[in-house]
């Protein structure tokens, strides 16, 4: 019996320092950025540009079935399904100058803003170290972290150039390598986040995005392997040990 108790207590020690973690990955877009109005909008603007008719609640499906997490590949792969073949470049030209502007006008990125108080931010970067986990360019998450003066809570960040896309877990490991921790919870709003995170052995948390489906993308999260969904960053405040 006595036997048998210590290895419960063993266990349960093992239990609560995997869900203790020692750091905090964040995706970024729709987590800590509303893109709402900047990288969604100009998904549907590039696509509907070369001709094809897409929704917002098109795109919401194209996301909640994962291998979404590169929005340039997406949009090309959209047009091929609907049958029109445009060159990369050409697509990633368009795109880009709907996101960040030409001839004078501003780019969509402009609308960008902060989902959640900076305040709650430096408070979890007191207790935590932070990282950034995107599948964005490095100088566009560079410049909405510089945009929004919380570059400096943020002790790692891994972009497009580092790695393969989420769900690859690489990406979630690399930030793991850069902090020099093995526990984590990784905050992410998309299939491809939970999945990176959960192969990773990253403790996978959902949130809700600016226009995601309400009645869908929960369960969509949850079956990806999320073990809680948060309705902010800041639920994180009451959740951690």
């Amino acid at each position: 019996m006595e036997t048998d108790n210590k290895q419960l207590r063993a266990e349960r020690e093992r239990l609560n320092a995997k869900l203790r973690p020692q750091a905090l990955l964040f995706d970024l877009d729709g987590v800590i950025a509303n893109v709402e109005n900047s990288y969604r909008r100009c998904t549907l603007e590039t696509v509907r540009s070369f001709g094809v008719k897409l929704e917002r609640s098109d795109l919401e499906q194209r996301l909640l079935a994962g291998n979404a997490n590169n929005d340039w590949i997406m949009s090309q792969q959209i047009l091929s399904e609907n049958g029109i073949e445009i060159a990369f470049d050409d697509l990633y030209e368009r795109f880009q100058s709907f996101y960040l502007g030409t001839g004078g006008i501003p780019g969509l990125r402009e609308s960008e803003t902060l989902l959640v108080d900076r305040s709650v931010l430096e408070e979890l970067a007191d207790r935590l170290p932070l990282a950034v986990v995107t599948g964005r360019p490095r100088d566009e998450a560079h410049w909405f972290l510089e945009r929004c003066s919380i570059a400096r809570l943020f002790a790692a960040t891994v972009c497009l150039e580092d790695g393969p896309n989420k769900p690859d877990p690489t990406p979630v490991r690399l930030a793991l390598e850069r902090l020099g921790v093995e526990r984590a919870w990784m905050i992410g709003d998309t299939p491809d986040d939970i999945r990176a995170a959960s192969a990773a052995g990253v403790l996978p948390l959902g949130i809700l995005a600016p226009g995601a489906d309400v009645n869908r993308t929960p369960s969509a999260l949850e079956d990806a392997g999320a073990v809680a969904i948060l309705t902010n960053v800041s639920s994180l405040l009451q959740l951690l040990p």
